[in-house]
């Protein structure tokens, strides 16, 4: 059962890395873009990559959340603890 569990993590895990890969590269993508010379620049691609990169942010977010949010539940942190911590966490993340 035990390797299940951890295969499973490990396959969530990868899954996220990813995400995480996907929006490094996009913010790569807008730092090359950046580097230009400004009449080079292409404006309407640089945008898109920002979009994409802060939608591919709260895709990781949302996913990692979904994923790790009952481990880190599992944790012996008691209940007031968890809530004092996650609460402002939890505002925040719809302010993005």
């Amino acid at each position: 059962m035990l390797d299940l569990e951890k295969n499973k993590s490990n396959k969530n895990n990868n899954n996220l890395i990813f995400r995480l890969n996907r929006v490094i590269g996009q913010l790569e993508g807008l730092k090359k873009e950046l580097n230009k010379d400004p009449l080079d620049q292409d404006c309407v691609q640089t945008f898109n990559q920002l979009k994409a990169s802060i939608n591919g942010l709260k895709s990781f977010g949302e996913a990692y959340m979904s994923e790790h949010l009952e481990d880190c539940l599992k944790q012996n942190v008691k209940i007031d603890e968890i809530m004092t911590k996650l609460k402002p966490v939890m505002s925040s993340v719809f302010k993005l």
